[in-house]
């Protein structure tokens, strides 16, 4: 178990839901219980095991492949197939590319293995574009109210989420100012009332929204983490997909974008990059404005335009078997990354680092763990009635007797003055270890 996750469990494990929107706001600052209070009822039905928690989140994996297909379908699908660049069947075809592409990512693969809301926020926030593109396209009141409602669980589920009506309203000021700002047309009518439906949705989470920015700002959130290059939004993307599939999805997409265009898919297209693209400037932006926020997970919807653009790409190559080679060739060097990744261990050996601080444990004495948030990690493994042997880390409080420090949290200076003060190496683990005084 990460520390991250142990997080998770500590709030949701909570004996009530009172307790566990008691417990969340200092466990998991940037959201509000939504994934807690899930996780709650999940443990209850499955239990508490490190495979049952991460259950949870593999299942809301497999719903987001569901989920891109809408999207896709929402994304390219007009009034009438007759006015529409592709046939119902060509979009149903450009849909099933993207989930297959989306399904076999290692980015989209490795967060439906943690137990945290990253996999509740992405399935929001596509059923949220789904419901967005769909209001545009047929107005509703019923779609109307889903925006609204969607926008508040995905913003909820993390408050990272923000970035996609943010650019969701940059795609609607575009529709109105091609509509000349009119209000007796269709397109601008629907516009303004979906503007409306997100403000409304902004305004239900705007205090908790400005209570988390005055933390960043104060550098309570954040604080490890170091202002991006200017090219990372466009290193997110090679890191995340692959150094040897990235190449391949990214002509792939070019050449989508290319034949999107050139079919009369403006829209469809145009939305797709500005998806794909708003939110890693936008985080870019707010790293030097306000705090380093810029994290790989909090754009993780940013992915899936990169993949059905990618999809049309293979769809608008010429003739089925060079189509089938491309996807071929996309499929497997994304599996192949996935295989690369999983040969290698991730994790810190925070398990056997507790079992080597129990042992080296005298009668009546404490263990704490270095970063402090990791002290949920601690209780977890340790037995209902050992768990008030962890304690937080607190330098000016009564010092613990051993110390397990996570070193792949720490900078070297930061390991080394904590070395002076538990000099015995009782351990050394993968990303760990134990000290003593």
């Amino acid at each position: 178990m990460s520390p991250d996750e142990a997080a998770s469990w500590a709030a949701a494990s909570a004996p009530t839901a009172a307790e566990v929107i008691a417990r969340q706001p200092s466990l998991n600052p940037g959201e509000l219980p939504v994934h807690d209070l899930l996780l709650h009822g999940w443990i209850a039905l499955f239990g508490s095991s490190i495979a049952a928690m991460r259950a949870l989140s593999a299942a809301l994996g497999v719903l987001s492949i569901a989920l891109v297909y809408i999207v896709v379908i929402e994304l390219f699908v007009t009034g009438s197939e007759k006015d529409s660049a592709l046939s119902n069947d060509d979009i149903g075809m450009i849909a099933g590319l993207a989930a297959l592409l989306f399904a076999v990512n290692l980015v989209t693969i490795k967060y439906s293995r943690e137990a945290r809301m990253y996999p509740l926020m992405l399935a929001a926030v596509l059923a949220q574009v789904a419901m967005f593109l769909r209001a545009i396209r047929v107005g509703g009141l019923a779609n109307y109210a889903a925006v609204v409602v969607l926008t508040a669980i995905a913003i909820a589920s993390n408050f990272a989420a923000v970035l996609i009506p943010a650019t969701e309203g940059l795609w609607l000021v575009f529709i109105i100012a091609r509509t000349g700002w009119r209000p007796d047309n269709a397109n601008a009518r629907r516009a303004w009332t979906i503007a409306i439906a997100l403000a409304v949705a902004g305004l239900i989470l705007m205090p908790k929204l400005f209570s988390s920015l005055r933390s960043a700002s104060a550098g309570s959130v954040g604080g490890w983490r170091k202002p991006p290059a200017l090219y990372e939004p466009f290193a997110l993307f090679n890191k995340a997909t692959g150094s040897f599939a990235f190449p391949i999805l990214a002509a792939l997409a070019i050449w989508g974008v290319v034949r999107g265009w050139r079919r009369g898919a403006h829209d469809a297209t145009n939305f797709a990059l500005l998806w794909m693209w708003a939110p890693p400037l936008m985080m870019v932006v707010a790293s030097y404005a306000i705090a380093p926020v810029f994290v790989e997970r909090y754009a993780l919807s940013c992915f899936v335009p990169f993949f059905i653009l990618a999809a049309l790409g293979i769809f608008e190559l010429p003739g089925d078997l060079v189509r089938v080679g491309g996807l071929a060739l996309a499929v497997a060097f994304s599996v192949g990354h996935i295989v690369s990744y999983d040969r290698k261990p991730h994790d810190a050996q925070y398990r056997e680092a507790i079992a080597a601080a129990e042992s080296a444990l005298k009668p009546g004495e404490l263990m704490t763990a270095v970063p402090s948030y990791a002290i949920e990690v601690l209780r977890y493994y340790l037995p209902a009635d050992q768990q008030n042997r962890a304690v937080r880390y607190d330098p000016s409080g009564p010092p613990a007797a051993v110390l397990i420090l996570g070193d792949q949290s720490l900078a070297p200076a930061g390991v080394q003055s904590y070395r002076k003060d538990y000099p015995q190496t009782v351990a050394r683990l993968r990303g760990v270890t134990v000290l003593r005084r």
